[in-house]
C-alpha cells in the first residue's frame, strides 16, 4: 500500500524528471541549425603587397644579401665588416614591415610576410672597396626607387588618416639609404668608423601626425631646444677645447634656421608656440663626458621633426629630405647612430 505521503513525493520525482527531460530536449533544439540561417561563403580576399612595397622589398633583399656577403670578404676591414652587418640588420627590419599584412601596425603586427621576396643573383665583389662601390650603387638605386614613387604610394591611403604614417615610412627607408650610400661611396675608409645603424624602439605605425602647420610648431620647438642645449653646452666648455669653436659655429647655425622657421609660420599668417624658459635635455650638461651625446641627441630630434614635416606636406617633402639627411650627418658627427628607422619616435 502506497501512503499519501509517498504519492506525493512521487508525483514531485515525476515531475521534475519531465522538467530536465524538456530543458535537456530544448537545449538540443537551440543547438541544432536552423535551415533559415546559410553559413557565409564568400571568399576572403587575401591581402597582396602592392607594386611600391613589392618593388621596394625586392631591392631590400638584394641588398641583404649582398651586405651579408660583403661582410664575408676575407681581409675586409672590422670597420666595414660592422657597417655591411648593421645594414643587413637594418634591410631586414625594413624587409620584414615591408612584407607583413599592415605595414603600420606598429610593435604589435603580425611579421608574416604575406608574399615570400627572395634575393636574386649578386656577384659578390672580391675586394672591400669594390664591395663598397657595389652597396652604395645598390643603395642609391633603392633611394632613387624611393624617390620615383608615385603621390598616391608615398603620401595616399584609402584611409586619409593614414597617408601622413604611410609617407613616413617612406621617408624613413628613403634616409637611411641615402646615409649609406653617402658612406660607403665616400672613398674614405675613416667613414666606416661612424656609428652603425641600432635597432630602436619606434617602429612604423599609425600615427596622428596633423596637419603642416603643426608640423611646422613641432620642428620650431625642436630647434629652439637644439639651440638651448647648445648655448649649456658652449657656457661650460673650456675655451681651449676645440669643441668650444664647434659649438660656436653650430650655435650660429642653428639660430639662423630656427628663426627661418620662425619666419615661415609668421608668413602663413600663424604664431609661433610660445617658448618655455628651459628644455629637458638628453643628458647631463654640466658632465663633460656627455657634451658629444647631449648634442648629438638634440640634432637627431631636429632630424625627427624634419621628417613629419615632410610626411604630412609633399611639396615641402624634397626639402625636408634634404635637411634630414644634414641633421643625420651631424648627429653621427658627434658620435650618435641612427635609428632603423628615423624619423618614428
Amino acid at each position: 500500500m502506497i501512503t499519501p505521503g509517498a504519492q506525493t513525493r512521487l508525483r514531485r520525482r515525476t515531475f521534475l524528471q519531465l522538467a530536465l527531460a524538456g530543458s535537456a530536449s530544448g537545449a538540443l533544439a537551440a543547438c541544432a541549425p536552423s535551415p533559415l540561417i546559410s553559413p557565409d561563403e564568400t571568399p576572403h580576399v587575401q591581402p597582396t603587397l602592392d607594386d611600391a612595397r613589392r618593388q621596394t622589398a625586392q631591392a631590400t633583399a638584394d641588398l641583404i644579401a649582398l651586405a651579408d656577403g660583403c661582410a664575408a670578404i676575407p681581409g675586409a676591414d672590422p670597420a666595414f665588416v660592422s657597417w655591411c652587418s648593421a645594414l643587413s640588420a637594418q634591410h631586414g627590419a625594413h624587409l620584414t614591415v615591408l612584407c607583413q599584412a599592415d605595414p603600420l601596425g606598429g610593435v604589435l603586427a603580425d611579421p608574416t610576410p604575406i608574399e615570400e621576396i627572395t634575393a636574386g643573383e649578386l656577384a659578390i665583389p672580391g675586394s672591400q672597396a669594390e664591395a663598397a662601390g657595389a652597396l652604395a650603387a645598390q643603395e642609391t638605386a633603392l633611394a632613387d626607387l624611393i624617390s620615383a614613387l608615385p603621390t598616391s604610394a608615398v603620401g595616399a591611403d584609402a584611409d586619409a588618416g593614414l597617408a601622413g604614417s604611410m609617407a613616413l615610412l617612406w621617408i624613413s627607408q628613403l634616409l637611411c639609404a641615402q646615409l649609406a650610400a653617402q658612406v660607403l661611396g665616400s672613398g674614405d675608409g675613416s667613414a666606416f668608423n661612424r656609428p652603425v645603424p641600432v635597432a630602436g624602439d619606434a617602429v612604423p605605425a599609425k600615427t596622428e601626425m596633423g596637419d603642416l602647420g603643426a608640423a611646422e610648431q613641432v620642428l620650431l620647438s625642436q630647434q629652439r631646444a637644439l639651440v638651448f642645449g647648445l648655448q649649456a653646452l658652449y657656457g661650460r666648455v673650456d675655451y681651449l677645447d676645440p669643441t668650444a669653436d664647434l659649438l660656436a659655429a653650430r650655435l650660429g647655425e642653428a639660430m639662423r634656421e630656427r628663426d627661418a622657421v620662425a619666419a615661415t609660420i609668421v608668413a602663413s599668417e600663424a604664431t609661433p608656440e610660445p617658448q618655455p624658459p628651459e628644455y629637458t635635455m638628453p643628458g647631463d650638461v654640466t658632465d663633460a663626458t656627455q657634451t658629444a651625446l647631449i648634442w648629438g641627441a638634440l640634432e637627431v630630434n631636429v632630424m625627427n621633426a624634419w621628417a613629419r614635416l615632410g610626411a604630412v606636406d609633399a611639396s615641402s617633402r624634397t626639402q625636408a629630405v634634404q635637411q634630414g639627411m644634414a641633421q643625420a650627418g651631424r648627429a653621427g658627427d658627434r658620435g650618435v647612430a641612427l635609428s632603423y628607422w628615423p624619423g618614428w619616435v
